[in-house]
């Protein structure tokens, strides 16, 4: 049997999540923030890199999650893209609290403005969206690679979000790509997964 491209599937998780009634796509999300808020690695974490959710292409609303964390007392920095050069696109971390503007990127996606850079080792948690992931830990994202480029050098925990529909046995993957340790789901969660090596960064 033929394997299924990064791209079918990617579109398939796409019309899951768009085709979620508002409500539906809610609660699950809640379930999925109340999942990963008893999660040990969110726990013994004090820096957490999270992502705003681009609520418009369905994402696990990951606004509940950000909320406990400052509340928590962590430091919740959330991506910045630096570069969309092709072949080399970049994304630093920057702080964020409940009274930072945001502002849209080219690509749809909400950063602060006025946050701090939290170098690369501070940060011992990131949390990352994704269309669907595997049991492996492979996740497909939007395919621009700033995710892939930005975990090739953390040390830290990483950890996907995604709903249970979009949660498989397997995608496919490049050398590149940087699996993550953990998954969870409404109803599931799954690892700690074995890291890979390193691979040499994108250039």
């Amino acid at each position: 049997m033929p394997s299924v491209s990064k791209t079918t599937l990617r579109q398939a998780f796409d019309a899951y999540r768009r085709a979620l009634a508002p409500v539906a796509h809610s609660r699950r999300s809640r379930r999925i923030c109340a999942r990963t808020r008893a999660h040990p690695a969110l726990h013994r974490a004090d820096v957490v890199h999270l992502y705003w959710p681009a609520l418009d292409r369905g994402e696990v609303d990951t606004r509940p999650l950000i909320g406990w964390c400052q509340a928590a007392g962590k430091t919740v920095v959330l991506p910045v893209v630096t570069s969309f050069a092709a072949g080399q696109p970049d994304m630093e971390a920057r702080t964020f609290t409940n009274t930072d503007a945001l502002v849209e990127n080219r690509w749809g996606l909400h950063e602060p403005v006025h946050g701090t850079r939290i170098a690369p080792h501070a940060i011992d948690l990131v949390i990352v969206p994704a269309f669907g992931v595997g049991r492996r830990g492979h996740r497909i994202g939007h395919g621009g690679g700033f995710y892939d480029r930005f975990l090739a050098d953390l040390d830290a925990d990483t950890l996907a979000l995604a709903f249970d529909a979009c949660l498989v046995d397997t995608v496919p993957s490049d050398d590149h790509d940087v699996p993550v340790q953990y998954v969870v789901t409404e109803t599931e969660t799954v690892g700690p997964l074995l890291r890979e090596p390193k691979q040499p960064r994108l250039s």
